[in-house]
């Protein structure tokens, strides 16, 4: 029986093939197959631990099933066995996938060349002890240093933990977006609803360290991305644009992170990200200037993919519920 986390990669998977044939309207899609563990209790009856100790062939047969899936970079989560990271980080980079990861800054992963981090968080040995206890969001300078010299990108996903405390605080925060309710359920973030007080409290701090840890990642000169971790949410990337310009960059480099940045991160740089010569010519025109509010970014006009306009009212419609 397929598990909720297979019936997830597969779609994915599928979408993509069937958005690039053409088949399906919808955006261009990195896809990453499974997140591979090495060490923590998360593995569970999904299957997707690593372990090198029982079966010498694991790492190098998973990297390959990823592969031969489709993907293009391996997502990973350790938190202890860093050597078994690394050797999935090696195993990636040895097919041209790239490698990117909840942890980036131990050494052996370092050395191994991991490629990006996702969060600024949730991994830290100086500070959290468990995962997700939002207690590792302000970095040491030493380990930001050590992001940019050893050429880290990361994705900081402030939404994530700023959004669980706005909606548990005001639970109908989003029922008056029109323009998202026909993507949306309420059960969708049912468990951020849900929040407790304490909770809530321990977010809306770890939001202001992680915020105060991106200008000091961006002072510093690392490469930062744009992603979120609330895949029910379609305009959560204008979430995390406002995040970025709240914490301090210009909405100048809040939109480079989101294009030409991005690119960088998942390795397509040389195919989208920048309006250039050769590159795939998807644009986002705006009826407002974003370089003088963020929030002009959810002024859309229109929609170009590959030089086409997309039919964004049929999309919506395609989604209305009965």
């Amino acid at each position: 029986m397929e598990t909720a986390q297979q019936t997830r990669s597969r779609l994915r998977y599928t979408s993509r093939i069937a958005i690039a044939a053409g088949v399906t309207p919808g955006p261009r899609i990195a896809y990453g197959g499974f997140q591979f563990y090495s060490d923590w209790s998360i593995d569970e009856e999904q299957g997707r631990g690593i372990e090198p100790e029982a079966d010498s062939g694991h790492v190098v047969r998973s990297v390959s099933l990823a592969e031969a899936f489709g993907a293009q970079h391996i997502k990973t989560r350790t938190f202890r066995r860093w050597d078994v990271n690394a050797r999935m980080i090696a195993e990636a980079h040895r097919r041209g996938m790239r490698a990117t990861g909840h942890c980036a800054m131990q050494l052996p992963l370092i050395v191994a060349g991991m490629d990006a981090k996702e969060h600024i968080g949730f991994c830290s040995t100086r500070g959290s002890v468990t995962p997700y206890s939002f207690n590792d969001m302000a970095l040491y300078d030493d380990a930001v240093q050590l992001l940019r010299a050893a050429n880290v990108s990361v994705v900081p996903t402030i939404t994530y933990l700023a959004l669980a405390a706005r909606l548990s605080e005001n639970p109908k925060l989003l029922d008056a977006d029109r323009e998202i309710a026909p993507f949306i359920s309420k059960d969708d973030f049912e468990d951020m609803v849900k929040t407790d007080k304490a909770m809530r409290a321990r977010m809306q701090r770890a939001g202001r360290d992680a915020r105060a840890t991106l200008a000091k990642l961006a002072r510093a000169g690392v490469t930062l991305g744009t992603g979120t971790d609330v895949w029910q949410l379609p305009t959560a990337l204008h979430l995390e644009l406002e995040e970025f310009v709240a914490a301090g960059l210009t909405p100048a480099e809040a939109i480079r992170a989101a294009t030409s940045s991005a690119a960088r991160i998942i390795g397509v740089n040389g195919e989208l990200g920048s309006v250039d010569v050769g590159k795939w010519a998807d644009l986002v025109i705006l009826d407002a200037d974003p370089l003088a509010d963020i929030h002009n970014t959810r002024r859309i006009s229109a929609v170009i993919q590959g030089g086409r306009p997309v039919d964004r009212a049929a999309i919506r419609a395609s989604f209305a519920r009965p």
